[in-house]
């Protein structure tokens, strides 16, 4: 055990200028076109390179188009071309070895799939395989050239019963996804499948023991030694040789790829008070040090609404008692009043009957009870979705709370949780972080996104923050698809931000950093920003486009994953890239992607910020492994496309809730 682990094993292979055959991509520029192309020589590797596909022979039988030619291409200046020999090599190798070898087209690593079930059988039925991601990987940093690949691994549920076998054993596949024969093992099924057979206890205590980092440390760790004690067979075209395959930790190549810790802001309350005191939990700190917003809401009467069906009165009363006592205590509430609106039955329509009532309807929140099978509903037939819809309208906001969660889990924890969430649905804020002075006034634009019903993205742009994280509302941010995105954007941007500078700005000049979900393109984020420039010419101002992502191949161990890792840990694998790690127990770091077209280049800086950002989740007290930049957008798209399933809701309602969090 040596410290802290990067999964990147790096490769050396002694490059050279080379000969490599190739035809014009023009020639096979359609999709038809290439995959002809490849179907018609199976024996051949295919990798496009600007205007050419390179070619390469996987074995010596194999046969070249005869529209092939020869081009010298110098391996130091191609290093994608490098890579992909890599990969293609390795994977060669992998796949006669007995392993179910495919690559993932969401995250363009291969996936290696073992055969050996986990649970070694002791559940009929089911099977759990640990699968091997495997993703090639170079860096240039400061003019050095680092080559390798990434090893991470995961566990894949599979049923080995048909539809018939579930049926037979007495397990309802009502509602479960599958094909006509199988089942899909997902959380629902898997769920259903496993306390039927009275099998949960078993599986989560070996698929737990399976998924420790250390055990997981230890899997990707014997996967390398293979390749490693196997490297001379791992064939090679153009002469190429793999000379080694290194696991170093950190820090790599004399300190060019390391790691440093960026220290959790300061967070602010009540006139700007600072904890003095070293109280431990954040909710300790807003009760002594009282709310950033306590102005707003101190002798201010709040009401706020309940709608429970009346078999739940007695244990919802509960709830509400807990509820203001614990409002009062950390937000300092003077003046709470509780409306409780009991309904007869539990369907939908009982729900309905109390929409318009003229007593909810002057409340500040409503608590909507539900129970978990309501949760599962359609938006149209859920009472959830139809009443937060109705509320909203009327200015409104919502927040569900499951009968389920009052009876049995309505822990210190939770209600902690339910309070902070009610406060920042209130439109209150609980506390603001530290802000660095600039020479430059600096705003921060959030992208999200989410899935429609029929699976196309709907994008969701954030409010604008300012950077000491405060939630800059004003008009509903748009839904966007792709095909209108670029103008929804510069439109929303110049409409939001032109007030702001005008007040902000004293020397004309600021900075737009934008956090995206997707990497950045000239037809969409590009776009936008020039037409802005143009909107805003009388003002300079230099943009950051940073891609956030969880969907990559990179984990980080600390001492072989034996230890946990330190939050904040940070480390810059080139100019435009990083990896930030949030969650001290996960393996997973959040990497950030640098647009090279960005006019601020300050990567630390950025990441910095973003790490600050994840301390601002008014869902929790504890930092979210999600910058709220991008959590925000993609919870208010994903509410608000199952808004759009309600009938007669009309989007321009959520004008009426635009200076709240309403979607949290």
């Amino acid at each position: 055990m040596s410290g802290l682990f990067l999964n990147f094993y790096q490769v050396v292979i002694p490059t050279k200028v080379t000969a490599i055959d190739s035809v014009e991509y023009s020639n096979y520029a359609t999709k038809e076109a290439f995959n002809a192309l490849k179907d018609s020589f199976p024996n051949l590797s295919f990798y496009r390179d600007n205007e050419k596909i390179l070619l390469w022979k996987k074995s010596s039988i194999a046969e070249l188009p005869k529209n092939a030619t020869i081009i010298n291409v110098d391996f130091t200046e191609k290093a994608k071309v490098l890579s992909k020999i890599l990969e293609r090599s390795i994977i060669d190798f992998i796949e006669p070895k007995g392993y179910r070898v495919f690559k993932n087209k969401h995250s363009n690593a291969w996936e290696i799939v073992s055969t050996k079930d986990v649970l070694n059988g002791i559940v009929e039925g089911l099977t759990v395989n640990r699968i091997v991601h495997f993703s090639p990987c170079f860096f240039f940093k400061e003019n050095k050239f680092l080559l390798g690949f990434s090893l991470s691994t995961s566990l894949k549920n599979n049923f080995t019963w048909s539809k018939a076998e579930f049926e037979k054993y007495g397990i309802d596949i009502k509602g479960l996804k599958g094909d006509e024969e199988r089942i899909y093992a997902n959380r629902q099924s898997l769920k259903r499948f496993l306390e039927t057979k009275g099998a949960t206890a078993k599986y989560d205590q070996i698929v737990n023991e399976e998924n420790k980092n250390a055990k997981v440390f230890s899997v990707i760790d014997s996967f390398y030694l293979w390749l490693d004690r196997n490297k001379a067979d791992i064939k090679m075209p153009f002469g190429l040789t793999l000379n080694s395959i290194s696991k170093k930790y950190l820090p790599l190549e004399d300190e060019l790829i390391k790691s440093e810790i960026i220290g959790k802001p300061q967070r602010f309350f009540y006139s700007n008070r600072k904890n003095t005191q070293g109280l431990r939990y954040y909710d300790q700190m807003v009760k002594a040090y009282q709310p950033y917003s306590l102005e707003l809401y101190q002798n201010k009467q709040i009401n706020i609404g309940i709608i429970c069906p009346s078999e739940y009165q007695g244990e919802t009363e509960g709830f509400i008692k807990k509820t203001e006592a614990k409002l009062k205590e950390v937000f300092h509430f003077k003046s709470l009043n509780f409306h409780f609106k009991s309904i007869n039955n539990k369907d939908l329509e009982s729900y309905k009957d109390v929409l318009y009532d003229e007593i909810l309807l002057k409340c500040y929140l409503i608590y909507i009870i539900v129970n978990e099978a309501q949760e599962k509903l359609s938006p149209s037939n859920s009472p959830y979705y139809v009443c937060k819809a109705k509320f909203i309208g009327n200015g409104i906001p919502t927040q569900d709370i499951q009968i389920e969660t009052i009876r049995q889990n309505l822990n210190a924890f939770t209600m902690t949780n339910i309070a902070l969430n009610s406060y920042a649905k209130l439109g209150g804020t609980a506390w603001t972080i530290e802000k660095e002075d600039k020479l430059k006034d600096e705003l921060v634009i959030g992208i999200g996104s989410t899935l429609s019903e029929n699976g196309q993205f709907v994008l969701g742009i954030a409010q604008v923050f300012h950077n000491d994280g405060r939630y800059m509302t004003g008009d509903c941010s748009p839904l966007s698809s792709f095909s209108n995105y670029a103008k929804n954007l510069e439109n929303h941007l110049f409409k939001t931000i032109k007030p702001l500078v005008e007040e902000m700005s004293k020397s004309g000049t600021f900075r737009l950093i934008f956090h995206l979900f997707k990497s950045a393109s000239e037809e969409y984020e590009i776009k936008a920003i020039n037409g802005l420039k143009e909107r805003l010419a009388n003002y300079n101002f230099e943009f950051a486009l940073v891609h956030l992502a969880y969907g990559h191949n990179f984990r980080l161990y600390f001492n072989d994953g034996n230890n946990d890792i330190n939050q904040g840990t940070y480390i810059q694998l080139s100019k435009h890239t990083a990896l930030l790690h949030f969650v001290s127990k996960s393996d997973l770091p959040l990497k950030i992607d640098l647009d090279k077209r960005s006019t601020f280049t300050s990567l630390f800086y950025i990441a910095k910020q973003i790490y600050w950002f994840s301390h601002l989740s008014h869902r929790s007290y504890m930092p979210s492994k999600r910058t709220v930049t991008i959590m925000y957008p993609s919870l208010m798209a994903r509410m608000t496309e199952e808004l759009k399933k309600v009938e007669g809701w009309d989007y321009e309602r959520l004008k009426a809730v635009s200076e709240k969090l309403w979607f949290i």
